[in-house]
C-alpha cells in the first residue's frame, strides 16, 4: 500500500476526533490501542473506550479543523505519522504509530503532547516545538 492510503487513515482519524464520531474512531484504531501524551504538566493514559468517552463530553468552544501531516515514515508493514492539529481550543502535536495488517493500515498507539493554550498558530509548531 502507498502513503496515500496512510495519509488517509490519518485524515479520517482527525476528522473523526474532531466531530466525535464514535464508529469512525473505532474503524482507524486497533481495539488495543493505547493513547499517552502530556496535557498542562501532567501525564495522561487512556486506552481506545476511555479515548471514545473523552470525545463525547460536551465542549463548548470553536469547532474547527486546522492540522497537517509533518512526517511520515513507513518500514513494511509499520509506519510512523507526526501530526500538528487543533483540538478543543488548542494544538497537539500526536505521534501515531500504524500497522498494516490484511492490506489495510491501522492506528495501534496516540503519543500526543499539548502545546500551551496560548500558542498563536500552527505555524508556529515546527518539528522542534
Amino acid at each position: 500500500m502507498s502513503e496515500d492510503a496512510i495519509r488517509g487513515v490519518v485524515a479520517a482519524y482527525y476528522h473523526a476526533m474532531v466531530a466525535g464520531d464514535e464508529t469512525a474512531l473505532r474503524q482507524v484504531f486497533d481495539p488495543e490501542a493505547r493513547f499517552q501524551g502530556w496535557r498542562d504538566g501532567s501525564e495522561v493514559r487512556r486506552d481506545l473506550d476511555a479515548f471514545v468517552s473523552m470525545l463525547q463530553t460536551p465542549y463548548d468552544g470553536q469547532l474547527r479543523e486546522e492540522w497537517r501531516i509533518d512526517l511520515l515514515d513507513r518500514t513494511g508493514p509499520v509506519a510512523i505519522v507526526r501530526v500538528v492539529d487543533w483540538f478543543r481550543g488548542r494544538y497537539y502535536t500526536d505521534y501515531l504509530t500504524l500497522t498494516e495488517r490484511n492490506g489495510a493500515w491501522t492506528i495501534v498507539n496516540k503519543g500526543f503532547y499539548a502545546h500551551d493554550a496560548d500558542a498563536k498558530g500552527i505555524d508556529d509548531l515546527g518539528s522542534g516545538a
